[in-house]
């Protein structure tokens, strides 16, 4: 008999308990919440990496000890009050801080902290390829506390976007359908996923996804979970897929994408990961928790 499969984890990233207060995204009132002593500033390094202190916890740094003209960009208030900012540290590394990627982070953080540091990256990121117009050409300038740019050329005005991807499990009655991608881990084994494109909603995403990649289709959509992924500014949405269990015929995985799709039996797939026969995305993700909810006769 296999191991037990092991409760899902939480899924990274998704924990947030900020107060975004956006009636406070104004000049007075960010100068006014820098100057506070309970103030606090997320450190983002290159990439998607955050500032870590020596606990293992998020390096929150006080504004005054960064430069008085550090451009920050306002996150909103903690549970106790206190004026949240995320600060592109890429050229100042000189904060007693240690940066690590945030996506091999997410899992072993605290969720809150985990979600605000996704939030900042997010921002952050978001700043860094937004410089200027892309209608234009023009620089552009920060407006609404870093949550808005501004092009003084053409007047074009851009806000940070959030892509929505959706990822999901596709079942037939005690089979799912899993698949290898190209780049991926050898011998690791995940739902399917794909970027929402224009003009389609999130459920004829599923149904186009799944047929484009596998051949199979899909006849019921349900929605499960989301998780923000800033990696580099996606939305993972989760859903629960259904084939007819009547009709069930093998894939046959697109190329370009895939590098092995098949469907797989609950307690075939439970013993291949109890034996480490192989393995499927981390723990934090959503994959993971679609894949252990599924197990679990979710």
């Amino acid at each position: 008999m296999s191991d037990p499969v092991q409760v899902p984890p939480a899924i990274a990233f998704a924990g947030g308990t900020l107060d975004r207060a956006p009636h406070l995204r104004n000049e007075d009132e960010v100068e006014r919440l820098r100057g506070l002593d309970a103030s606090r500033t997320v450190l983002v390094g290159a990439g998607q990496e955050v500032g870590v202190s020596d606990s293992g916890g998020l390096a929150l740094v006080p504004p005054g000890a960064l430069s008085p003209d550090a451009p920050l960009t306002f996150l909103g208030l903690d549970q106790a009050g206190a004026a949240m900012f995320a600060f592109d540290a890429v050229a100042d590394h000189d904060l007693g801080a240690q940066f690590i990627p945030l996506r091999g982070l997410g899992a072993e953080l605290e969720p809150a902290e985990a979600a605000l540091a996704a939030y900042a990256v997010g921002m952050v990121n978001w700043h860094r390829v937004n410089r200027f117009c892309g209608r234009s050409g023009d620089p552009t300038v920060v407006e609404a506390a870093g949550h808005r740019r501004r092009c003084p050329g053409c007047g074009l005005v851009v806000f940070p976007r959030t892509d929505p991807v959706v990822t999901m499990l596709v079942s037939a009655g005690q089979r799912c359908l899993l698949s290898r991608r190209q780049g991926a881990p050898e011998n690791r084994w995940s739902a399917l996923a794909g970027f929402v494109e224009p003009g389609e909603t999130l459920e004829e995403a599923v149904v186009r996804e799944t047929r484009e990649e596998t051949g199979v289709e899909v006849v019921a959509v349900e929605y499960l979970a989301a998780q923000p992924w800033p990696f580099p500014a996606a939305l993972m949405i989760a859903f629960w897929a259904y084939a007819d269990a009547s009709e069930v015929t093998p894939p046959t995985p697109e190329p370009d994408e895939l590098v092995d799709a098949r469907w797989w039996e609950r307690t075939e797939l439970r013993a291949a990961l109890a034996e480490g026969r192989i393995g499927i995305p981390p723990e934090g993700t959503i994959g993971n928790y679609l894949i252990r909810t599924w197990l679990q006769g979710g």
